[in-house]
């Protein structure tokens, strides 16, 4: 059917048209080297937890409580929940990649903004861990 009052429709037909056997639906690939860096990160990552760990559970239940060992058990909790964050984070964008969910991207973007509070969260109170664990290093010198 033709119509004659705008130029640019003039021909138009009704029904719907099926676009879907000329479209190939193809998963999108992360570059190997993003791949390569998240994976050695991941490894970090679980190194920095099973260390930060062990310093827990050391002393936590096999030492004596004193003020220098109170300020490394709660840098080894920060540190630790701050890499548990991080490894959480890349695995699950690597889940999403690998299994091409890229419908639950929004989830994902949902999640970051959520973790991002904790993440600066410990990261300054291990940062202030540090500086006060080394004032006190320095007042005991003097």
């Amino acid at each position: 059917e033709t119509i004659t009052t705008e130029p640019s429709m003039s021909f138009m037909t009704y029904g719907f048209v099926d676009y879907e056997g000329d479209t190939e639906y193809n998963c999108p690939r992360l570059p190997v080297r993003l791949m390569i860096f998240a994976g050695v990160c991941m490894g970090i990552c679980v190194c920095g937890l099973v260390g930060n760990g062990i310093i827990m559970w050391f002393l936590g239940f096999h030492r004596k409580q004193n003020p220098f060992t109170v300020y490394i058990l709660n840098l080894a909790v920060a540190d630790f929940s701050l890499l548990l964050i991080f490894f959480l984070l890349l695995s699950l964008i690597l889940i999403l990649i690998a299994f091409c969910l890229y419908n639950l991207v929004s989830f994902y973007l949902d999640f970051v903004v959520i973790v991002e509070f904790l993440c600066h969260f410990f990261d300054l109170s291990s940062l202030g861990l540090l500086a006060a664990i080394s004032v006190e290093r320095c007042i005991s010198v003097l």
